[in-house]
């Protein structure tokens, strides 16, 4: 007896190579992964990135509906697999980020050899700031009173305040311009 709500998988799908499964598999399979604790963060890490390496914005549908039937505690690990590079386009993705997953986004450092790292950490504010600014505050907020903070934090939280009230001037100045 079959449940109608599972999909029944043929046998090989089983030991296809990650990048040769449908998004479904992968998500499935990084979840397994996370949950049984099979493999380190470091060790997910590209496995995450080939999952997002075809999104380009928050138009990815599918994966976004993907993403909104796995726990909070898994899409936590998630991102803390996720590289700098990675972490933005996830929470762009992720349907309902919490705290907890805004907060260790933003405590992600730019690798050394990274010649523009202000840049980096700017796309993961934006991003974060872009799903809420309530929910970035907050998490902005938890970090500056936590101890174990990064080094760059604030700085970056300064500059990324500066941006923020350039793009308020900016608009107030010219209201017909585009976003």
């Amino acid at each position: 007896m079959v449940n109608r709500g599972t999909v029944k998988r043929k046998w090989y799908e089983k030991y296809l190579p990650f990048v040769a499964q449908s998004r479904r598999m992968q998500v499935e399979w990084l979840v397994g992964a996370i949950r049984k604790n099979v493999l380190h963060l470091e060790e997910i890490t590209p496995y995450v990135r080939l999952l997002l390496a075809d999104v380009a914005g928050e138009d990815d549908e599918p994966l976004v509906m993907f993403l909104k039937d796995i726990d909070e505690d898994v899409l936590c690990r998630m991102v803390q697999a996720a590289d700098i590079y990675d972490v933005a386009k996830l929470m762009r993705l992720v349907p309902e980020p919490t705290v907890e997953q805004a907060v260790v986004a933003l405590c992600k450092e730019p690798p050394s050899y990274e010649k523009r790292p202000e840049l980096v950490l700017d796309k993961v504010f934006q991003a974060i700031h872009d799903r809420s600014e309530a929910l970035f505050e907050e998490a902005a907020a938890e970090l500056r009173k936590s101890t174990d903070a990064p080094a760059h934090f604030d700085a970056a939280y300064e500059r990324f305040q500066e941006i923020l009230a350039d793009e308020r001037i900016l608009s107030a100045m010219y209201p017909k311009a585009s976003s």
